[in-house]
């Protein structure tokens, strides 16, 4: 029980000291504006089509992103892991698409030699256990 504890308490510390953790410096923040014509999942959010704004989000490289949209109706905070980059150094959001929906799977920054896979949430998950991916499209330039 004693180590069932600690090893809860470690994780809500580690969580608390990531969620809390401010860019030091404002130019490290990677950032990407993209124009989405459909609705779509980040994470387990469900996002209206429309302007987005992708940034980096905490400390520089610890691989969260923030998607809010530009009038800043929605926002959703979600992690990833780097990538090799083998299709051009131009950025973009890679989305999958399985049925009728759209899960955002990659974030692309311009000139970056990686870029970065979102972590699943559990819809997107229980989706691809399902069915294959139907359709990978991009949005950004």
């Amino acid at each position: 029980m004693k180590r069932s504890a600690k090893y809860i308490s470690g994780i809500v510390l580690g969580l608390i000291l990531v969620l809390s953790a401010v860019p030091g410096h404002a130019n490290d923040t990677k950032k990407i504006k993209v124009t989405i014509p459909f609705d779509f999942l980040v994470g387990n959010k469900q996002l209206k089509a429309g302007n987005y704004v992708v940034q980096s989000w905490g400390t520089p490289g610890n691989g969260s992103f923030l998607f809010r949209s530009e009038d800043g109706s929605a926002r959703q905070i979600v992690f990833a892991v780097p990538v090799e980059n083998k299709t051009g150094k131009h950025e973009r959001l890679v989305f999958h698409r399985y049925g009728n929906e759209q899960f955002a799977a990659q974030v692309w920054f311009m000139g970056d030699e990686e870029g970065y896979e979102l972590i699943p949430g559990a819809r997107e998950k229980e989706s691809a256990a399902n069915r294959p991916v139907v359709d990978q499209m991009e949005a950004g330039q």
